[in-house]
């Protein structure tokens, strides 16, 4: 708490209208600093307010003093204002965060309201000195979307890992059933090595081609669905797609592919995938189709991580994805535009 200056307030005499006088002295002071400073009442009257203050609030310093102060603030912030200056009213400091929007710029404050009391420990009026900590705050959103980045990269990396070891045995599977089909158990560590080789060979060229480049899509799609081959059937024109979005059609593949060898069609050796494309209009459609999987009853209560990434990512290329459950097998529809908008 402050205490009033008796003596200093005697010398300067009485102020029109029964408002406290505001001495020479202390105006010098209040706009000796960038902060933006108000002396109120307890009740919220602006008696007096620095230069900063009169800029931040586009107010002449002529019509400060007898204004109400919340008023002046954004609407948004009047709440934590008013319980600030009735807790600074009782005589106990108060804090609260505000904001104030000037020629399309957001400003941050931070708003510190002291009681100043007189030798009867009366409140006589209350000193709000609002510091601009706009920079504080960005930085802290920085931080923090860096941190939700981080975490998102990390899930990634997890969900990816995990999907590689679903991968790596629905491939095993696969190349099991190819042998005993032909008769060549023998030959499952060769046929498995193959089908790896395969995989890798795709992620070389995925990686390899920039966003300026382009990639065949009839056989970047067979690349990529090259390990389960006798269950995955594709149909389309061979058009050329941008590099930038040969990443995001792989994720695609990989993780239907992953969905399927746990719950879907590729569990099971008679189920099947149909994948069909065209495009139009500088657009790409592409269709999932699953038959002869485990039946389904229902749609699942939430999507996994991986479904969320996928729309995520689909939706940041400007595109969209569509799930339906039929009965007979998952139908998923990827739309994305070929040109960056």
């Amino acid at each position: 708490m402050e205490k009033d200056d008796k003596d200093a307030g005697d010398s300067a005499g009485p102020a029109p209208g029964g408002l406290p006088p505001v001495f020479d002295a202390q105006r010098a002071m209040l706009d000796a600093t960038p902060d933006c400073i108000k002396v109120l009442t307890p009740d919220g009257v602006l008696l007096a307010m620095s230069e900063a203050g009169c800029m931040a609030l586009g107010i002449p310093e002529a019509r400060v003093r007898g204004m109400a102060w919340i008023p002046l603030l954004p609407v948004g912030i009047h709440a934590a204002a008013s319980d600030a200056l009735a807790l600074a009213a009782t005589g106990t400091s108060a804090r609260f965060a505000g904001y104030s929007d000037a020629a399309g710029h957001t400003v941050h404050w931070d708003n510190l309201l002291t009681p100043v009391v007189d030798s009867a420990g009366q409140v006589q009026s209350v000193v709000c000195v609002s510091r601009d900590v706009t920079e504080q705050v960005l930085m802290q959103r920085q931080l923090g979307q860096l941190l939700a980045r981080e975490q998102l990269l990390s899930g990634e990396m997890v969900h990816r890992i995990k999907n590689l070891f679903t991968v790596a045995s629905a491939v095993m599977m696969m190349a099991d059933r190819e042998a005993r089909a032909g008769g060549n158990t023998d030959q499952l560590a060769a046929i498995a090595a193959g089908k790896f080789k395969a995989l890798s060979r795709v992620y070389d060229r995925v990686l390899a081609v920039d966003d300026g480049g382009q990639v065949e899509l009839h056989s970047f799609m067979g690349s990529v669905l090259f390990p389960f081959e006798s269950q995955c059937h594709v149909r389309g024109p061979r058009h050329p797609v941008p590099g930038h979005l040969a990443n995001l059609l792989a994720l695609f593949l990989h993780e239907l592919v992953t969905n399927s060898v746990k719950h879907g069609a590729l569990s099971l050796p008679e189920g099947q995938v149909r994948i069909s494309w065209s495009t139009t209009d500088a657009k790409l459609d592409i269709d999932w189709q699953e038959s002869g999987g485990p039946p389904i009853a229902a749609p699942p209560a939430r999507y996994g991580y991986g479904s969320e990434m996928i729309d995520q990512l689909a939706g940041s290329a400007g595109g969209a994805v569509d799930r339906t459950w039929h009965s007979q097998g998952l139908q998923v529809a990827l739309r994305l535009a070929l040109r960056r908008e």
